[in-house]
């Protein structure tokens, strides 16, 4: 028994971990430590295992060296079975575990070799692009969400489309990021989404249009519930500092 408790205290701390690098609601935080011992299933379940999340801002790799592969039972597992059975999938979630260490020159290569063997593998391109952007190559990741969303416009509830939307702003497209942009706010209420259209409509001399996409910001944020809110703080003060900087005052 005491092994199992050990186990499972490790999987407790690995779960809570996931939830602050993921920046979830605090609530996932009580129920993992207070609903012994589902709490932590259901997070893994309900959050870990879902499909990726929204794309981040390209970590910078300068002064940072090569990637240095640290072997673990999981991937020995995996390159043990890819050299048995060259299947699309092993060498999908052997890229999965590399992106989730940021070891994004490995998932790049397994990604591309799961994409080769399988080009309906939407998991695969995902990882691919992610990776890429994680490279801070977003031009290239753009390339990659593009036949993905051919596949599956609303691939990942709306994220890859607009992870599309900033791989084209980061890589100076911007006219195909407005388009993008604009194909993300008609179906999704990202508001990092609708600033970013907004600033990009500003950049093109559309400054009235510009306002009216910052002040839906706000208007749509008083009626979230406390957990959206919370989620989306940040933009909605970037959409006040934008129309206070242009001499609206908002009540």
């Amino acid at each position: 028994m005491d092994i199992f408790w050990i186990a499972y205290a490790g999987f407790v701390l690995w779960m809570c971990m996931d939830c602050f690098n993921r920046k979830e609601h605090f609530i996932w935080i009580i129920i993992i430590l207070v609903l012994i011992p589902v709490g932590p299933f259901a997070y893994f379940f309900a959050v870990k295992t879902r499909a990726g999340g929204p794309m981040l801002q390209p970590i910078q790799l300068f002064n940072a060296g090569p990637s240095r592969e640290i072997e673990t039972e999981e991937t020995l597992q995996l390159k043990e079975l890819i050299t048995k059975y060259h299947k699309a999938y092993h060498y999908e979630k052997l890229g999965q575990i590399y992106l989730e260490q940021k070891k994004f020159e490995l998932a790049v290569t397994q990604f591309e070799e799961a994409v080769k063997k399988d080009p309906e593998l939407t998991e695969a391109r995902y990882g691919l692009a992610k990776a890429l952007h994680g490279m801070g190559q977003p031009a290239e990741a753009a390339k990659i969400l593009e036949e993905l969303i051919k596949i599956d416009k609303k691939y990942d509830y709306g994220n890859a489309i607009f992870g599309l939307a900033e791989c084209y702003r980061l890589s100076g497209q911007e006219d195909k990021a407005l388009e993008a942009y604009e194909a993300v706010i008609n179906s999704f209420h990202f508001f990092k989404a609708y600033y970013h259209y907004a600033r990009l409509l500003d950049k093109k001399g559309k400054k009235k249009e510009a306002i009216d996409y910052m002040k839906s910001i706000i208007g749509s944020s008083k009626d979230l519930p406390d957990y959206k809110l919370e989620k989306e703080r940040h933009w909605i003060e970037e959409a006040y500092k934008y129309l206070r900087k242009n001499g609206i005052e908002l009540a």
